[in-house]
């Protein structure tokens, strides 16, 4: 009798459904693509960002982490470029027009980042959320 109810708290306490170990597998294949790009020095980003872009995801939760994280990083990414290409603009021999669009490129440059840093931030809030929900 005890041997039957310990099986019956098993099957019903112990096991998850194969839905939430896809969702499980999925929130920590996506999970490990964010870290990677977190982690990454700025010039590794961009090709890390692809991989993100290019992580299945079929449950809502997980796709709207990815959503977030790939736009959070896609905005680091254009920024760091933009800034790339400031530096590059200015050159010694830089004249006075090219000065001004380096100025306007480099305003471009600190909005993309600015709001990377919240977005990055946000990112990093729902990964956690999700992994403290989905904890087993």
């Amino acid at each position: 009798m005890i041997r039957v109810l310990v099986l019956s708290a098993l099957a019903l306490f112990g096991c998850r459904s194969q839905e939430a170990r896809a969702l499980e597998a999925e929130a920590a294949r996506i999970g490990r693509a964010v870290d990677a790009l977190r982690d990454a020095p700025n010039e590794a980003k961009a090709p890390l960002l692809g991989v993100l872009e290019a992580e299945a995801c079929d449950n809502s939760e997980t796709c709207g982490l990815k959503a977030l994280c790939s736009r959070a990083y896609s905005r680091h990414v254009e920024g760091l470029d933009k800034s790339a290409r400031v530096k590059a603009m200015l050159a010694p021999d830089a004249g006075t027009e090219q000065a001004q669009a380096a100025a306007a490129l480099l305003k471009e440059a600190e909005s993309a980042l600015a709001e990377a840093a919240q977005l990055t931030e946000e990112c990093a809030a729902k990964q956690g959320e999700l992994r403290r929900r989905l904890k087993p």
